[in-house]
């Protein structure tokens, strides 16, 4: 693959989206795939994949994507039964609105979580097929140099949520505030680690992430020492640009069916809904304005993101106008 060239703007690196002769510059090149030169075309296509839409009442785009593992070997990407370093999604053919953009949505929102907003986030790129279909690609954070797993679990494992227990809607049958005091138990650094989870949580509401359920959360032990602490972020996007029926999140944010008097006035939450949040998982009230603040200040930096990244004109429009929109309600109260 050493060489390829990509579709499309070619000046922008596939991963940081920063300007670059290649398709990846050689800081990502080298922490990607250990190389100083890496294209962004594969050298195979995937066979064609039918998903069965029927009658769920919660399409999770997650769940529906399908995920396929590689590995980099003699300079090259390729699939790989055991052992595989790297996860790609190719978009979902008919399931979606806007299927074509779904990889360079989920590269952009986790370029801006890394970058605008400085969450520890998945590696990731944007490559293409063999056919010039675009995919997505992360590089897997629970996986060893020398190719053995860390020990990692979602909070659907950790609350022992399951399909045979709560049905097929299991991974939504959760609040924000539970995942919290599940970190509270199992999560030693708790105190610095709610504070991430709380911002993750202002950017995915920001980004307009309505499918951030339980499994989108996981907890690992990266020094097998059964001392535990969040995973980096994954599987962050806008879901409003594919599915405009999911909610403003996916989980409630609240254990009790509590609403704020704002949510009771408005029907979706705002600062009072976050704040009141932020006061129920332990974050001092000077420290949660400072990150809902913090969330809302960074607009001209997404903009212009956006501009530099493969998305579609079209998507890139509505992106920018669907984040301005959340800024709003994140201010309001």
């Amino acid at each position: 693959m050493t060489g390829a060239t990509s579709p499309t703007m070619q000046n922008r690196c596939h991963s940081c989206l920063k300007e670059t002769p290649r398709d990846f510059c050689p800081a990502c090149a080298k922490r990607l795939f250990g190389l100083k030169k890496f294209g962004a075309t594969l050298d195979f296509s995937l066979p064609e994949i039918k998903s069965n839409n029927g009658s769920i009442r919660r399409i999770s785009i997650s769940g529906a994507q399908p995920k396929f593992s590689l590995i980099v070997n003699d300079g090259r990407l390729e699939p790989t039964e055991n052992g595989g370093t790297f996860i790609l999604k190719p978009a979902v053919e008919g399931l979606f609105d806007n299927t074509k953009d779904m990889p360079a949505n989920e590269h952009l929102t986790m370029q801006m979580a890394r970058q605008i907003f400085k969450i520890d986030a998945a590696d990731n790129a944007l490559v293409y097929l063999k056919d010039g279909t675009p995919a997505y690609i992360t590089k897997r954070f629970d996986v060893l140099p020398d190719g053995n797993r860390i020990c990692q679990e979602d909070f659907a494992q950790v609350a022992g949520l399951t399909p045979g227990e709560k049905g097929s809607n299991y991974k939504y049958d959760f609040s924000y505030q539970q995942i919290a005091d599940l970190m509270k138990r199992y999560v030693s650094t708790y105190p610095t680690d709610v504070e991430k989870y709380f911002r993750l949580i202002l950017f995915n509401y920001l980004v307009c992430n309505g499918d951030a359920h339980v499994k989108n959360f996981s907890i690992y032990s990266p020094n097998a020492d059964g001392v535990y602490k969040l995973t980096p972020a994954y599987d962050l996007l806008n879901t409003s640009l594919h599915v405009q029926e999911l909610g403003r999140t996916a989980l409630e944010l609240f254990v009790d069916d509590f609403e704020t008097e704002f949510f009771k006035a408005n029907g979706f939450y705002g600062k009072p809904d976050f704040m009141e949040l932020a006061r129920r998982i332990g974050i001092k009230e000077i420290r949660a304005e400072r990150f809902i603040a913090g969330t809302c200040c960074h607009l001209n930096q997404m903009d212009a993101m956006i501009d530099r990244s493969y998305l579609s004109e079209q998507s890139k429009v509505l992106f920018n106008a669907q984040v301005k929109n959340r800024a709003k309600a994140l201010e309001m109260g």
